[in-house]
């Protein structure tokens, strides 16, 4: 019996001495021969001759292969002009192949090319190719659902697994008309015999809802058994070998729950990763579920990356895993980002989580926004951290020198607010050294920034005058009427003090009236006494009476000293001497001489049951 190398030595040297006389069909052979090394020794450089002999005689197949030799650089160098040469000759010449590999190469740089070259191999009969054009046409204007059924049919009836699962879709999911689940159950088994998971999980699912089966070699219509199960799993291995990153996500489903093979978290694992390492986002997230229990650490990387790809469970996921403080640092910031962007698209656990977040962290995520922007360099976040820790709000302990401490970035900036800040720290000797001419230096550069409290702070100084400056009420006024002007209370309050001062009552009136009706304590009670006194006409004492209840209930001393006084005398108020007594001591525990001396009056005046009354209503008042 001949040996099959003989065979093979036999055909070789009967097809070469037909490749001599000229038969491109026996060099093409000969050519494939070489490059397999069947009859004969393999030589690459041998058969790229032999192939590129058979193309010349217009030989499509040659054509096409050395073509792609050619573009990958095999057997022959690379050469883009002429791989491109060959495939456009072997596609005239009618190869099939052809037109795929050009609609390929033409896809990113010449999509409408491509997409020409894609439905000459579709109309040629390429499987692949009737798949793609079938997926281009779903995703066309004014297409219809039977064109992209059509196509896909043709690429599934010749037994391409993708094309096959891709038909089940549509006609388990095609609008009434069309729908046929019993056709779609057959081509989920049709695409699951030949080990496509997708098509399998498809199974799995139209059996939980009573509408299929699992795939089973052998089985009629009845679900795998475990040793079945254990049979098939080298089957889906081999399809996803080299198969989509999607056939991988797939078949890691698959061994996760057991559908179809024998479940196996290992395997799961694999294949989940070979489709997350490929860019699958969904991989990537099922691959960060499969990790979270055991290793959150591990799992959160591959949240982000799905995330980070616009998965919106991805986003929600990632959130909660921020927001929990899930295998990393409590980051409420960042959760709120991703909470953001799941929202963005409408989802409404984004939504939710947002409104839920932002209810328990609104302090901190202004915290960490501003504190982040302020570590950037942005002068106004600056600003709110120094005031941050002035105040002892935001969730931090107030730290006046760490309020000078970002004061002072700020201010290195030209920051308005941040100069007159710091020109208080000086002032008032708060986180620094008490020094009264860098304070003022200070409020004179943020006074050229216009900074209202920082001309008024000025205003006070030349108006009371300092030891080794003497007083200037013009330049005082000057100030505090620019600062008032910009709508400043307090400077609305002192600018009128010196009118009154200067007996340009009209004048003080006016800015006590804008002070007041911001609710300036100062401003309540002098224009209370300028009604009183008759500098406001017309004297009305229920005026009186309600601006200095306004003033006492902002916490005023000498205010609440002089309501009590109304109470006690019945000036505009009815007499209530527990009323009288309770202001009495609000305007004594506030400092207020006036108030004090009243207060022993009143202790001695009242009964023991009154003054306990008094001292009630005193303790549980609260300022406005």
């Amino acid at each position: 019996m001949t040996t099959p190398s003989t065979k093979e030595q036999r055909t070789f040297a009967k097809r070469i001495k037909e490749a001599r006389v000229g038969d491109a069909g026996a060099q093409y052979d000969v050519a494939l021969m070489y490059a397999n090394g069947l009859g004969v020794e393999k030589s690459v450089e041998q058969a790229l001759i032999w192939t590129e002999s058979a193309a010349k005689k217009g030989h499509s197949a040659a054509q096409y292969l050395l073509g792609t030799a050619y573009q990958g650089g095999l057997g022959a160098r690379k050469d883009s002009v002429q791989a491109l040469t060959w495939l456009l000759r072997a596609t005239e010449s009618g190869s099939d192949k052809a037109p795929l590999k050009l609609a390929k190469l033409f896809a990113a740089d010449a999509p409408a090319l491509g997409s020409d070259f894609m439905l000459a191999a579709a109309q040629r009969g390429v499987a692949e190719a009737q798949l793609a054009v079938a997926d281009g046409v779903a995703h066309t204007a004014g297409a219809t659902d039977g064109d992209s059924l059509n196509w896909t049919r043709m690429a599934a009836e010749q037994g391409l697994a993708a094309a096959q699962f891709a038909l089940g879709q549509l006609l388990e999911n095609a609008p009434e008309s069309i729908r046929d689940r019993v056709a779609a159950d057959h081509w989920y088994r049709e695409a699951a015999a030949q080990g496509h998971p997708g098509a399998q999980l498809a199974l799995v699912r139209l059996d939980d809802n009573g509408q299929g089966h699992l795939h089973s070699n052998n089985s009629g219509g009845r679900k795998t058994t475990t040793r079945e199960r254990r049979g098939l799993g080298d089957q889906w291995d081999l399809y996803c070998a080299r198969g989509t990153a999607q056939d991988q996500y797939h078949l890691g489903l698959m061994y996760q729950g057991g559908y179809g093979v024998e479940k196996s978290v290992k395997q799961a694992r694999t294949w989940l990763q070979k489709a997350a390492d490929a860019g699958h986002p969904d991989a990537q997230l099922a691959l960060g579920n499969l990790l979270v229990t055991n290793a959150p650490a591990e799992a959160l990387p591959w949240f982000q990356k799905a995330a980070d790809q616009g998965l919106v469970r991805a986003q929600i996921r990632i959130a909660e895993s921020y927001q929990a403080g899930q295998g990393q640092v409590q980051s409420p910031s960042n959760a709120l980002l991703y909470y953001a962007r799941a929202a963005l698209e409408g989802d409404v656990a984004g939504l939710q989580g947002l409104a839920a977040l932002m209810k328990a962290s609104a302090g901190t995520l202004l915290w960490d926004f501003s504190l982040a922007a302020a570590q950037a360099g942005s002068a106004t976040a600056q600003y709110a951290i120094g005031e941050y820790y002035a105040t002892g709000q935001g969730g931090v302990e107030q730290d006046w020198r760490k309020a000078v401490e970002w004061y002072r970035r700020a201010a290195v900036q030209g920051h308005g607010g941040a100069l007159c800040a710091l020109g208080g720290c000086y002032a008032e000797g708060l986180g620094v050294k008490r020094d009264i001419v860098r304070a003022v230096g200070h409020w004179e550069e943020a006074a050229l920034e216009d900074q209202p409290r920082a001309l008024w702070n000025l205003g006070e100084i030349l108006a009371q005058g300092l030891p080794g400056l003497q007083p200037d009420a013009r330049r005082a006024t000057l100030l505090c009427k620019r600062a008032a002007q910009a709508g400043f209370a307090p400077a609305q309050a002192t600018l009128a003090a010196l009118f009154a001062k200067a007996k340009k009552y009209d004048k003080a009136v006016h800015w006590w009236t804008l002070a007041a009706d911001q609710s300036d304590p100062e401003a309540l009670f002098n224009l209370a006494h300028a009604y009183r006194t008759g500098w406001a006409q017309p004297v009305d004492e229920h005026q009186v009476f309600d601006l200095l209840l306004r003033a006492a209930n902002t916490g005023l001393a000498a205010a609440q000293a002089r309501l009590g006084l109304a109470y006690a005398t019945g000036e505009a108020a009815a007499l209530d001497p527990i009323e009288a007594a309770k202001w009495f001591l609000l305007g004594a525990q506030g400092g207020d001489a006036a108030a004090k001396a009243n207060c022993q009056r009143a202790q001695q005046t009242l009964s023991p049951a009154q003054w306990r009354e008094a001292q009630r209503r005193a303790a549980v008042w609260v300022p406005a």
